[in-house]
């Protein structure tokens, strides 16, 4: 493909995601900790490729169920603790 290619949302999400299953796969992780920070970068970079939100709290707030903040998805980064009320929603 040539360097100027451009890319549809749904292919550069896809090309994230199955990024980030390689990831998780080729370092055995929990589905906690790492999980979390992959995820809240893929949600980042699509929202913000879509201009749909701006700074990584509204992220938090547009992609994950429940009520968890950025607070909650960053201490699940940090101490590798998800609680079975927040999941990503991508």
């Amino acid at each position: 493909m040539a360097p100027d290619a451009t890319h549809t949302n749904q292919r550069v999400l896809s090309a994230l995601n199955r990024a980030t299953d390689d990831i998780l796969r080729a370092v055995d992780a929990p589905a906690t900790g790492l999980r979390d920070g992959l995820n809240l970068l893929v949600n980042a970079a699509m929202s913000y490729l879509k201009g749909e939100t701006h700074g990584v709290e509204a992220v938090v707030a547009a992609n994950w169920d429940g009520d968890p903040n950025l607070e909650d998805v960053l201490g699940w980064i940090q101490e590798g603790h998800e609680p079975r009320t927040g999941s990503r929603r991508s």
